[in-house]
């Protein structure tokens, strides 16, 4: 079976048993030879009954699925044990709560097939679950802007997502894997593109496919979503500081004096051609800093828009009028107050002053 391996599906999972139980069988209903991919389940220290799920699980599905588990270590180090141990050329990083449709793995494959290179990975397309109807929010909130990436053939670096992405196993372990330690303000790290700056710096190139599609299942509030954004945000400094590419604060939009110099050295430097061509312009990036900071700010957050949302969830009328940008902006406007909080609470990153 080893030499028929085309594709190793990476697994990492954190208590989600019973999600997970969806997502298995969303791999078991792929029309993929299933002896041309195996499925590894690597779990970080789940403290529900991923173990037992899982091995129930085996002995059903038509692929090779292989478990293992460890003591809690985050995201980073979940990811590089299931690359070590996989065996096939090329993995796909996958998220636990992605429901693959049918052809995605056929289609990862395929696009590989016609891009050999060993610096070519392919990010498959996800969106919302239409099965997410739990709140307005959940209807409502766009997790991963998937839509902003419509008619591009190939994406910048730092969208290096493992939620649905495939990447030569060799070129990665050549290369660098995830960093493994947490951010200093907990998981929420960004390591997902610092790996993808490093492996750009080796000749990644990441082509879209977004016929490969998962669909996101992942129940979670407003609340939370605001508290992972504003924690993303405090790990932001530390984070671009170990990636060193000034295009970083650009892309994130993160625009105050301390980032003042590397937007300046991106908008008029090579560095631009990083970004999409809508972010290259100064003006039109400084102008919708200040639209953001006049509608989603302490005062509004605190009077309008909280009470609007919270409102929309008991109001079937008010729910038909909000509109995805609405709660954009009320998660981005924590996780820039994350950016702002995060020297402040931890001090400048030892990598920043080096």
């Amino acid at each position: 079976m080893t030499e028929s391996l085309k594709l190793s599906v990476v697994l990492a999972t954190y208590n989600r048993a019973e999600t997970l139980r969806e997502t298995v069988r969303h791999l078991a209903d792929q029309d993929l030879d299933p002896k041309l991919f195996e499925v590894i389940v690597i779990d970080d220290g789940s403290p529900d009954h991923t173990r037992d799920l899982v091995a129930g699980l085996g002995p059903t599905v038509p692929f090779q699925m292989t478990y293992f588990h460890h003591a809690n270590h985050g995201p980073g180090y979940t990811q590089n044990r299931g690359i070590r141990e996989a065996r096939g050329p090329i993995v796909l990083l996958m998220a636990d709560d992605i429901m693959m449709a049918p052809h995605t793995l056929r289609t990862h494959l395929e696009v590989h097939e016609r891009n050999p290179e060993e610096t070519v990975a392919v990010l498959g397309k996800v969106v919302q679950s239409p099965l997410l109807t739990q709140s307005v929010f959940l209807r409502k909130w766009e997790s991963f802007r998937f839509a902003d990436f419509e008619g591009l053939v190939e994406v910048p670096y730092y969208r290096f997502w493992a939620c649905n992405i495939s990447v030569k196993r060799d070129f990665m372990l050549r290369q660098g894997l995830f960093r493994e330690p947490m951010g200093r303000a907990g998981p929420a790290a960004h390591e997902d593109p610092e790996l993808g700056c490093r492996l750009h710096r080796a000749g990644l190139r990441i082509l879209f496919a977004p016929q490969a599609l998962g669909y996101h299942y992942h129940v979670v509030t407003l609340a939370t979503a605001c508290q992972r954004a504003y924690q993303q945000g405090l790990n932001f400094d530390e984070f671009r500081a170990i990636a060193d590419a000034p295009e970083i604060v650009v892309a994130y939009r993160d625009l105050r004096w301390r980032t003042l110099g590397d937007h300046l050295r991106t908008w008029f430097g090579p560095s631009r051609q990083q970004l999409p061509p809508r972010e290259r312009n100064p003006f039109i990036s400084i102008t919708r800093h200040l639209i953001r900071r006049g509608v989603f700010n302490r005062a509004t957050i605190r009077w309008w828009w909280i009470p609007l949302l919270d409102r929309a969830e008991r109001d079937e009328r008010l729910a038909a009028l909000m509109r995805p940008a609405f709660y954009r902006g009320l998660v981005s406007y924590h996780f820039f107050k994350g950016c702002r909080d995060g020297n402040r609470r931890f001090g400048i990153p030892q990598v920043e002053r080096a």
